[in-house]
């Protein structure tokens, strides 16, 4: 009774009858007086209340309802006395329960059934409902103390709580007669009653209020909302039952809005939901830029906080907040079309990393989970993000990690997208795609997750195509790396990938074996106890079977498993563990030593298998940090080399003994070191002595080179001092006289063929010199050696270029007479990627033996005895080099028949690209006479290639630099191309391999880092061919300056040692325009290169438009938009410089000029990603490295005119005929759509110069006035070309009138007559363009065509060329509709009747009618015999055969 008393002194302003009862009455006879009239009037009625307990009735509760409202119909004085007493009987507490308790039926049988209570029933009596409802409502208060959810606490059971019986009543009345009293009422009583009260009386309001009561109930709720925040829940969903006008509802929306910031943690998903389904295309923007504002999905625990609650680190909530809000964003997306574009539009709105955010990710998810239409724009637009780096790992890991529960239904998606991006060409999206997968498998512990992660690589594995292989295999090797312990228990579920070795390309299998090597040496730490210790027996069965087997396809692999493997075992960060383990360490070092001497005595068979085992040693020296034992058995077995390949010299001069007897005459070639060299190279000697191993051993000849200088290096800190005796030291080769003219003609084959051979060994050898020598002069090593040391070991690698350029001119000059096939000595390792770091001593622990003369080095390998006197005692020590990536090739393509790649001088570019065949200049005797042996331009690919190192030297003279500067080009086609997906089974690529660039495996930025000191090189090179080739020099000073230039030749020919040859005339303006096309080219590509323009690479990308910069000032219209030193101002010094390139160009050649041209598109193209991603990036906007100009529409300008000035030159020369057309389309595109108004210079060309070239093709083929280009025999082409443009220009005008129409904005008129006069003037254009098509009669040409198309899928057919053949019906059906559609366009004209259409007889390309339906093998022999002696048929000019035209097509 306390609480009753309690709950009538709160000091509340209702109605004066709430309260007119002063306490709780128990029933006494006066009470039960007083209710006679309300009990009589309900036993008429068939209900008893006499006897204690819930009331009885003997019917249903509707007659009930039925009688008493014709009752009080009756008598209206009866409501009244029924109501007081009513009033009476309720103000007893158990009275009030047993109306509000269900009430027992009593059947005639004496069956007993509940049904309504008796409060339900007097609510659904039209005449006394108000009244009864308000005196219900009135008694809550009295109870409202009874309830123990005061503070937000659980709610009493129902049944137990008369305030929740008295609400429960309320909910689905059948009618409500007076809804606004009702609403008023409830609204009064829900401000004294607890929250769990008002979360109830809230639920049920839509019920009872009415459309008109709206306003008064979302202002009291509002109200509410703000005072208490527990009631967002009930009160949003009440909302959501409201039928609300346009005001309303935005008020409620924003309400929405402003408790999504401030509602408890729990209630956030509901408010999410409410906002998705509220959303309208009128608020959807604003609903999703709060959403993206205030969901930061950092912690669990909230997903709107921006960053950990450390007060909350160690509690796990009891329901998962954030995969409730996913699930209701999931929900929203699903239904809500425009929430999802509104959220897509956003995104995609977005730039730059700092501006997005984790619920971006989750949103794209999510539309990808959902499926549909959406699903490729979501995908795509992840991609677009991810490969612009708007996306990257710190967004990632925030969304990925410490989230498993979340990620349950996402994980599939994720894998998904993850193995998208594996599949990526670009570098960003495969990095990306590794992440996930590291991220996944770290979240994920059990071995469901992990093993999906694992299926989803190996999987990737086997798909065939290279970067998709890779990508999967570096993903693997980072687990191993990272994560080893937790993947050795599942490893058996990779064990596959080692039956599947032969599949992989060399460069993968070396990431095969990093895996499970790492796999390996964790077991054998483990001490045998790991699960995983079966993967190390298993690799080492399988690399000893390869190793030992004779084939040289497996040996290779064993080669590569093994190498690995020791190198794995015997890194110095291995062996730096606790004492204990000092045994485990020395069986390991045993166990790699006991591999590489395996392999070593193996390979004793094959010359090839052990070159590559010493270059496969020489990458492993170089990339990792090896033990002291390993460098010291490394070491010892590079001492054979001065006992194997040198010999003795006395004064320059061979001693006589040591020449062998033989036929082919021998002589000294190439000492740069004069007298003073103490040794020479018996290339020839071991050649044709009588033991075939020494000839044997010249094919590891530059392998154990290349590994005896990583050596040098890694143990002397990088210096080569104590071998640099070999940079000078000649070569005894045949003598040249014997090579050519006469002389060679008369050599027995066989003397030939070991000319050759000693000619290519000796190449090879002269390139890896300069691979080892110019890395102390590359920048890395400047301490190492004395400026006179540097500058003598430059000239010594400038003159070995020059005698590489003459060894390989020789070569070719003997095989273009002699046919040889060569051995390939380039081995499977195109570049060991150049050591990035300067190696540092080691911690001391593991040192190299002591000796004598650097390390024991014979001395007369070193040229300085003083140098190597002066180390003598000097202990060594092993330096720690960062581990780089290799890239291997094999190095028996010859037995495995490799055709998989073409060479890179027979690309059509290239070919084209060379100067006329004048053999007087220097790049025809230092490339093309080189070239022009087919035989060896096939066999370029066995070749050593030059490391990017011996770019270096890119700073000396034009002969020397031209030869480089072609090696360049090659380099940048190799590592800025982007990776090409696998051919189909039925494609074949060129037979002939490519040359090998020496920068397979290594990324494009890290190949553009490493020549960065090329730059200025490159820019020195082309500012003195462009000087060049604008001089004006008449004949005899032309004569003059090349006899002087053949001199200086010979004079440097002769200082770099080389046989005295025949002389040649140099032209100076060809090697000027060869340098010129190839250093334009290489621009090209590096700016062309798509990772070039990312925020990382920025740096680099300065400096190379530095470089290139131009030194005249801004000009005055641009100087107030280029800010000093910005990258506007590097962008527009750059493309001043180079456009001033275009005169000279177009001067030189139309190659030249349209090389130069697109080399400046690729500048503006540059700029423009630039500028995108640059933009929104605040550090930028700050910075002086960015700000907004107006630089892109003065680049584009100055591109046009570029374009329009090649076009306005002479296109009549012959040099480039075949891709001439497509040039032409470029150029003219190009100048169009960089204009300032295309339009007008569309309307321009169409009104002015279309009309002026002759309908006629006659003997004359000019261009007309002002456009040269322009001519009957290129008219096509224009015509198509702006065709294209003015269609172009009028759906984007449209377009534009159409959004205009669609905003908000309100439209002025002038902006509406310039839109209008737009469109007019495209359709202008376009009419004048169709009337052209009346002059210029093209029906002979469609005639012509439909018979080629013809011919050719008959012949495709018939030769059975699938990639073809499989679109032959395709390609029949579409023509047939295309001439159906001209005779339609045709008929009822004045040339309607000359258009007629036939069938064509089947016909192969050389004329002969084959079957429609038989392949060429079917029918062979027929076809020759009948066709034997006969001429093709041939066409009638005039057209009138009865097969003439297509229109209905076999297939």
């Amino acid at each position: 009774m306390t609480a009753g008393v309690d709950s009538r002194k709160r000091s509340l302003v209702l109605d004066s009858t709430t309260f007119s009862s002063p306490a709780r009455r128990r029933p006494t006879q006066s009470t039960h007086s007083q209710a006679d009239a309300f009990l009589s009037v309900l036993a008429s009625a068939a209900c008893s209340l006499r006897a204690p307990g819930v009331p009885v009735i003997s019917c249903d509760s509707r007659s009930v309802i039925v009688h008493l409202e014709e009752r009080f119909k009756l008598d209206a004085e009866l409501v009244g006395r029924f109501l007081e007493c009513f009033q009476a009987f309720i103000a007893n507490e158990d009275n009030l329960r047993r109306i509000l308790l269900p009430m027992t039926v009593s059947g005639r049988n004496g069956s007993v059934r509940s049904c309504d209570s008796l409060a339900r029933v007097l609510l659904s009596v039209a005449p006394i409902q108000t009244s009864v409802a308000t005196g219900l409502l009135e008694k809550l208060p009295e109870y409202v103390g009874d309830v123990e959810g005061g503070s937000g606490g659980p709610l009493p059971p129902l049944m137990e709580s008369i305030p929740r019986l008295i609400l429960s009543h309320f909910r689905w009345l059948d009618y409500v007669v007076d809804s606004r009293n009702l609403t008023e009422k409830l609204l009064e009583i829900i401000t004294i009653c607890p929250v769990g009260l008002k979360k109830e009386i809230i639920s049920f309001l839509p019920e009872v209020i009415v459309d008109a009561d709206h306003e008064m109930v979302v202002q009291a709720l509002e109200g509410m909302l703000q005072e208490d925040l527990q009631l967002v829940v009930p009160i949003l969903d009440a909302f959501s039952s409201f039928n609300l006008e346009e005001k309303l509802f935005e008020q409620v929306v924003a309400l929405a809005l402003s408790s999504l910031r401030s509602a408890d943690a729990e209630d956030l998903p509901l408010v999410v939901k409410f906002l998705l389904q509220s959303a309208t295309s009128a608020n959807v923007t604003e609903i999703v830029q709060q959403l993206r504002e205030n969901l930061q999905f950092v912690t669990t625990m909230d997903v709107r906080m921006s960053k950990p609650d450390r007060k909350q680190k160690g509690k796990s909530p009891t329901k998962n907040c954030e995969a409730l809000v996913l699930e209701a964003i999931r929900s929203g997306l699903r239904f809500q079309n425009v929430v999802l574009e509104g959220f897509l539009k956003e995104i995609r709105n977005v730039e730059g990393e700092k501006n997005h955010r984790v619920v971006d990710i989750w949103l794209l998810l999510i539309i990808h989970v959902n499926g549909g239409p959406y699903r490729k724009i979501a995908e795509q637009l992840l991609f677009k993000k991810i490969s612009r780096g708007d996306i990257g790992r710190p967004l990632l890991l925030q969304c990925i990690q410490g989230r498993g529960d979340s990620l349950q239904e996402y994980f599939q998606t994720l894998i998904s997208v993850s193995e998208s991006c594996l599949r990526s060409t670009e570098t960003v999206a495969r990095r990306f795609g590794m992440q996930i997968h590291e991220l996944l498998f770290e979240e994920f512990i059990d071995p469901y997750h992990r093993q999906e992660v694992l299926g989803s690589l190996i999987t990737l594995t086997g798909s065939g195509i290279s970067n998709e292989v890779g990508s999967a295999l570096d993903t693997l090797l980072l687990l191993a790396t990272r994560h080893v312990n937790d993947l050795l228990p599942i490893s058996s579920f990779i064990n596959g990938v080692l039956d599947s070795l032969e599949g992989f390309e060399d460069k993968h299998l070396h990431q095969v074996y990093k895996i499970f090597s790492h796999l390996a040496v964790a077991a054998w730490s483990a001490g045998g106890s790991s699960n995983g210790s079966s993967v190390a027996s298993e690799l080492l069965i399988i690399v000893r079977k390869q190793i030992s087997s004779p084939d040289p396809k497996y040996k290779r692999m064993g080669i590569i498993g093994a190498v690995g493997l020791a190198s794995c075992l015997c890194r110095e960060d291995n062996l730096e563990t606790e004492t204990e383990e000092i045994n485990h360490q020395r069986s390991s070092t045993d166990e790699a030593i006991f591999l590489l001497q395996m392999i070593l005595e193996t390979c004793k068979s094959s010359s090839l298998a052990r070159g590559f085992f010493y270059d496969e040693l020489t990458a492993q020296a170089e990339t990792t940090s090896l033990n002291g034992p390993i460098m010291n058995w490394i070491s010892k077995h590079t001492n054979e080399f001065e006992t194997l390949f040198l010999g003795d010299l006395e004064n320059g001069q061979l001693q006589t003994g040591s020449l062998h007897n033989g036929a082919l005459e021998g002589e000294i070639w190439m000492n740069l070191d004069g007298e003073v060299s103490p040794i020479i190279l018996n290339i020839l000697p071991m050649l044709i002595a009588s033991d075939k191993s020494l000839s044997q051993a010249l094919l590891f000849l530059t392998a154990n080179f290349r590994l005896l200088s990583a050596v040098e290096r890694v143990i002397n800190q990088g210096s080569l001092g104590s071998i640099d005796a070999l940079l000078g030291c000649p070569m005894y080769l045949p003598k040249y006289q014997l090579l050519t003219g006469d002389a060679w003609e008369r050599l027995p084959k066989h003397q030939k063929e070991e000319a050759c051979l000693a000619l290519f060994y000796a190449i090879n050898w002269t390139r890896e010199l300069i691979n080892a020598f110019s890395t102390q002069i590359d920048g890395r090593f400047e301490d190492l050696a004395t400026q006179t040391t540097r500058e003598e070991t430059v000239s010594k690698l400038c003159k070995r270029v020059r005698n590489l350029m003459f060894l390989e001119f020789c070569l070719g000059e003997c095989l273009t007479t002699f046919k040889v096939s060569l051995p390939s000595l380039h081995s499977m390792i195109e570049n060991p990627s150049q050591s990035k770091a300067d190696p540092r001593p080691a911690s001391g622990k593991q040192e190299a033996k002591k000796s004598t003369g650097k390390r024991g080095r014979p001395k007369k390998l070193s040229k300085t005895s003083e140098e190597s006197g002066s180390q003598k005692g000097v202990q060594n020590t092993l330096p720690e080099i960062g581990s780089r990536q290799q890239t291997i090739r094999d190095a028996f393509n010859k037995v495995l028949g490799s055709s998989n790649s073409k060479s890179a001088g027979a690309e059509p570019e290239e070919q084209e690209a060379q100067p006329s065949q004048s053999v007087c200049n220097v790049i025809d005797m230092s490339i093309n006479r080189a070239l022009s042996g087919e035989s060896l331009e096939e066999q370029r690919w066995k070749f050593r290639p030059l490391n990017i190192s011996s770019m270096a030297l890119l700073s000396v003279q034009l002969p020397v630099y031209l030869y480089l500067l072609h090696d360049l080009q090659l380099k940048l086609d190799s590592c800025l191309e982007a990776p090409v997906r696998k051919l189909a089974p039925w494609l074949h690529a060129s037979a002939v391999p490519k040359a090998p660039s020496g920068v397979i495996g290594m990324s494009g930025m890290s190949a553009l880092k490493q020549l960065a000191g090329t730059f200025k090189s490159l820019r020195k090179h082309l500012d003195c061919s462009n000087t060049v080739l604008q001089t004006e020099i008449d004949a005899s000073v032309e004569e003059n300056e090349g006899g002087h230039c053949s001199k200086h030749w010979q004079q440097e020919s002769v200082a770099a040692c080389n046989p005295p040859e025949e002389k040649f005339d140099v032209q100076m303006k060809e090697a000027a325009k060869s340098v010129f096309l190839v250093t334009i080219r290489c621009l090209e590509k590096v700016l062309a290169y798509s990772e070039l323009t990312m925020p990382a690479n920025f740096p680099t990308l300065k400096d190379f438009l530095l470089a290139f910069g131009s030194t005249q000032p801004v000009a005055p219209n641009m100087a107030s938009s280029i800010a000093p030193g910005s990258m506007e101002e590097a962008f527009y010094q750059a493309y001043t410089y180079l456009d001033g390139l275009t005169e000279t160009a177009i001067a030189t050649s139309i190659i030249a000029a349209t090389e130069t041209v697109m080399m400046l598109k690729a500048v503006v193209s540059c700029a423009q990603t630039f500028t995108e991603r640059s933009i929104d990036d605040p550090r930028r906007r700050r910075s002086n490295s960015f700000r907004t100009s107006e630089i892109l529409p003065y680049l584009r300008g100055r591109l046009s005119s570029s374009a329009g000035n090649v076009l306005r030159s002479d296109w009549d020369s012959d040099e480039w005929k075949k891709t001439k057309g497509d040039m032409m389309q470029q150029l003219l595109r190009m100048q169009i759509q960089n204009c300032e108004h295309p339009i007008d210079y569309l309307e321009e060309l169409a009104c002015t110069a279309m009309p002026q070239v002759s309908s006629k093709k006659g003997k004359s083929n000019l261009g007309v006035e002002g456009y040269p280009a322009l001519s009957p025999a290129t008219f096509t082409i224009w015509y198509r070309v702006l065709h294209e443009e003015v269609l172009s220009s009028l759906n984007k005008a449209i377009k534009d009138i159409q959004a205009k129409c669609k905003s908000k904005v309100t439209l002025v008129k002038d902006v509406v007559t310039k839109a209008l006069a737009e469109v007019q003037q495209c359709i202008s254009v376009h009419v004048v363009l169709v009337n052209l098509t009346k002059t210029h009669d093209k029906v002979r040409d469609l005639q012509r065509a439909t018979r080629i198309i013809q011919t050719l899928c008959s012949d495709a057919k018939g030769q059975k060329r699938m990639p073809v053949t499989c679109r032959v019906p395709l390609v029949k059906r579409s023509m047939e509709r295309y001439l159906f559609c001209v005779k339609a366009l045709l008929h009822g004209t004045s040339h309607g009747d000359s258009f007629w259409m036939g069938n064509l007889k089947h016909k192969n390309l050389h004329g002969h009618e084959v079957s429609s339906q038989l392949y060429a093998d079917d029918v062979e022999e027929d076809v020759e015999e009948e066709q034997e002696g006969s001429e093709p048929e041939l066409e009638d000019d005039n057209g009138q055969l009865s097969d003439a035209e297509v229109a209905e097509l076999d297939s």
